[in-house]
């Protein structure tokens, strides 16, 4: 069993230390929360809704943005204070899960331009409240406050630490100056922050490593259920599209050069800061490519697609390959670590190169996609939360009496 690997600390000393505060039964802790359209955003805020609804008493823990790092990043000021943030949230998560949100509490935080990332101005770890569990989603991430303390300073009995991004890649594509050396750097410092605060350390799939962690691959992410809704494909239905943030590191050169090469169009559904750029390799290269900006909403226009075209190969574990094979489409990827857990699905058709791409692709449009039951029940949301309750070590005790 995982928890027996699990070093915790005493319930008795998580108390001492409770200041006279409840004791929750997780504690969700997140890099991003939404508006910003990010997988940890996404994921978290699922984790938080979906163990409330266990009947577990949970804190959601996210970044409060200035009016300045919410320009940087919004382009406009979306939220006067923490409270009509989570006024926002409530309402959007029951939008999204049909689930009510549970508490919510702020930590302090900065968007950086130059990173692309929301920075934690504050020790995220001694913010948490006493809690069982700390689920904390990008756990290196929510150690980049320099100040950060070491495992005593969260009040919490046992430590779970979810990484989704595979920075090691990014830094090596970004162009940066001594990318390759950066990136090794950068993975030792974000493996000793795991090792120092996190009790069971968790990956999407095997594409993630860092030196000295070890982590367990398990599936503790789902597919938002209006997915699984969507209207099957039918014949006359032909479209492809992409799905995602525009930046390189997506693989939109690839995506381009797969448009050009099949001289198929297609539809790009997204947006970021290289958008421009790809638009003009997309018309220098003849790439039939239509931008149609962000689409919080997508799975109610997915009715008249086929396939989705994915070529990024940066994921530890992409959420739009799983949307789109829970929507019954086909899903044209490349061979690579953060897809193997898609291989067990018959629409999910990969590649090695890019003729590879443009056959996979010609196949997928001359065949109606197999019946996504299976990979539907895999990436159901409410199970991978039981899940997560089980590895937190709340499901022996059962929820709190006064919840």
């Amino acid at each position: 069993m995982l928890q027996t690997a699990i070093g915790t600390k005493s319930s008795k000393a998580r108390e001492r230390h409770s200041g006279g505060q409840p004791v929750q039964d997780a504690v969700v802790a997140t890099t991003a929360a939404l508006p910003w359209m990010t997988g940890p955003a996404f994921i978290s805020l699922w984790q938080a809704c979906g163990l409330a609804a266990l009947g577990y008493r949970v804190t959601y823990l996210l970044p409060w943005l200035s009016e300045k790092s919410q320009i940087g990043l919004w382009g406009e000021q979306r939220f006067e204070d923490f409270e009509a943030q989570v006024e926002w949230l409530a309402r959007e998560a029951r939008d999204l899960t049909g689930l009510t949100l549970p508490e919510c509490q702020p930590y302090s935080a900065a968007y950086s331009r130059a990173m692309g990332s929301i920075v934690p101005m504050e020790d995220v770890f001694r913010a948490v409240p006493p809690t069982r569990c700390l689920v904390a989603n990008e756990p290196e991430h929510l150690s980049w406050y320099p100040l950060s303390r070491g495992r005593n300073a969260a009040r919490a009995d046992r430590t779970i630490g979810l990484s989704m991004t595979d920075y090691d890649t990014y830094i090596r594509m970004s162009g940066l100056p001594m990318g390759r050396p950066l990136s090794k750097l950068v993975s030792y410092l974000h493996g000793d922050a795991i090792r120092r605060r996190i009790d069971l350390p968790l990956s999407l799939s095997p594409a993630l490593s860092l030196p000295g962690v070890t982590m367990a691959v398990e599936r503790v992410t789902g597919v938002m259920p209006a997915y699984a809704k969507a209207p099957a494909v039918q014949a006359s239905d032909q479209g492809i599209y992409f799905l995602g943030a525009l930046i390189w590191e997506k693989g939109l050169a690839d995506l381009v050069e797969i448009a050009r090469r099949s001289g198929l169009a297609m539809d790009v559904i997204g947006s970021g800061p290289d958008e421009e750029a790809v638009k003009v390799l997309a018309q220098d290269q003849g790439a039939n490519l239509r931008f149609l900006g962000a689409n919080r909403r997508f799975w109610s226009d997915i009715g008249p697609y086929r396939v989705m075209v994915n070529p990024s190969r940066s994921e530890v574990l992409c959420t739009a390959t799983a949307d789109a094979l829970v929507a019954g489409r086909h899903v044209v990827l490349p061979d690579c670590p953060g897809n193997l857990p898609f291989k067990a699905y018959p629409n999910a058709h990969f590649y090695d190169d890019l003729d590879g791409a443009v056959s996979a692709l010609q196949s997928a449009l001359q065949v109606l996609p197999e019946d996504p039951a299976a990979i539907r029940k895999d990436f159901d949301w409410m199970s991978a939360c039981r899940r997560l309750a089980e590895l937190g070590g709340l499901t022996a005790q059962g929820p709190s009496e006064t919840v």
